[in-house]
């Protein structure tokens, strides 16, 4: 009798505390499933890059509007983006290394998410150009100062034994379609590129140097953030954000169509062949996993200039991201349960 009453004390113990448990699950699912504070977003991004697909893709499917999001999404180049969100005028940064200068610089920005944390250019040289050797001496074109695809095409010289404003002479040109004009236009010897550019480039002739993609350079090349007091404030927002940017990758991987669709309307180009190039180029890159890798902050930090970031040096990863809102969903099983694995 003894027994049978002590089983059934143990069963009920098992079943309140799973019980409990679901309770907590379903506690924290409704917590990260809340209304959006703020409705009425505005989401940059830096380019026409075949890279920000999955951000297109969230906006022309409707799943921004899914979790109760109007967004905006507006093309501002990085460190302009990166101080539209500073002041507030803008919700959600989505680009590169700009809030890591930032925040270096005093700034109260925070990353959230990524979904390319590596980065993914191409160096493109003139007919007369060979190999990477050759451009010593010469001048290359990027886009701005320490945003992604200059710090790709920093780390990509020094790989291949060449000193960056020592060695080879770095222009700014502002965008990726001014860069493949300045090579074709002889005022550059070469340029660092993304895809649909690199295709073009290709088809005028000219020379693939170096894929950095394929030398595993850890860096955010695709990665969200916002103020510190945003995080506070918004988190149901930022929780509907990364919904929809996951829904987005999902979406843009699996339903190849799709991205290409929205590749075709927001860099504009209508010939498949490059829609196609450009999707195969960057699918590959999306991250089935939003959470900031702290080694992409780390290598960011390496490739800044000592003098202008002396406090680069001792900054630790950790302080410059948040990855809560990645890891309540995770637990909730949301992820699982959109195919996001």
């Amino acid at each position: 009798m003894k027994q049978e009453k002590r089983t059934k004390k143990r069963q009920w113990s098992i079943w309140l505390a799973g019980l409990m448990g679901l309770t907590t699950t379903y506690a924290l699912a409704a917590e990260v499933g809340g209304k959006p504070e703020k409705t009425d977003v505005v989401v940059t991004y830096a380019q026409a890059s075949g890279a920000f697909t999955p951000i297109w893709v969230a906006n022309d499917a409707g799943l921004f509007k899914k979790y109760g999001l109007n967004a905006k999404l507006q093309l501002l180049n990085p460190q302009v983006s990166a101080q539209a969100v500073i002041s507030e005028e803008a919700d959600f940064y989505t680009d590169g290394p700009d809030l890591i200068n930032a925040r270096l610089h005093g700034g109260q920005v925070k990353y959230f998410g990524g979904t390319m944390q590596q980065l993914v250019f191409q160096i493109w040289g003139a007919k007369a150009i060979a190999t990477v050797q050759d451009l010593k001496g010469k001048a290359m074109a990027a886009s701005t100062p320490r945003a992604a695809l200059d710090t790709a095409t920093r780390e990509a010289l020094k790989r291949n034994g060449l000193i960056p404003d020592r060695d080879v002479q770095i222009l700014y040109v502002q965008t990726v379609p001014a860069i493949l004009s300045a090579i074709i236009g002889g005022k550059t010897a070469a340029g660092t590129l993304s895809a649909p550019n690199t295709l073009k480039a290709k088809e005028a002739g000219l020379n693939l140097l170096v894929d950095i993609g394929k030398l595993n350079i850890p860096a955010l090349q695709v990665a969200y953030g916002t103020t510190e007091k945003y995080l506070k404030n918004n988190p149901n927002t930022v929780y509907a954000f990364l919904k929809a940017i996951a829904e987005g990758v999902v979406l843009s991987r699996k339903e190849p169509a799709v991205a290409k669709k929205a590749i075709s309307k927001y860099v504009k180009i209508d010939d498949a062949p490059t829609v196609d190039g450009t999707f195969e180029a960057f699918a590959p890159y999306w991250a089935m996993n939003l959470a900031v890798r702290p080694e992409a902050i780390r290598g960011q930090f390496d490739y800044l200039d000592e003098k202008e970031f002396p406090n680069a040096k001792n900054a630790d990863p950790k302080e410059f991201f948040d990855n809560s809102f990645v890891n309540a969903l995770e637990k909730t099983g949301f992820f699982q349960k959109i195919g996001f694995k």
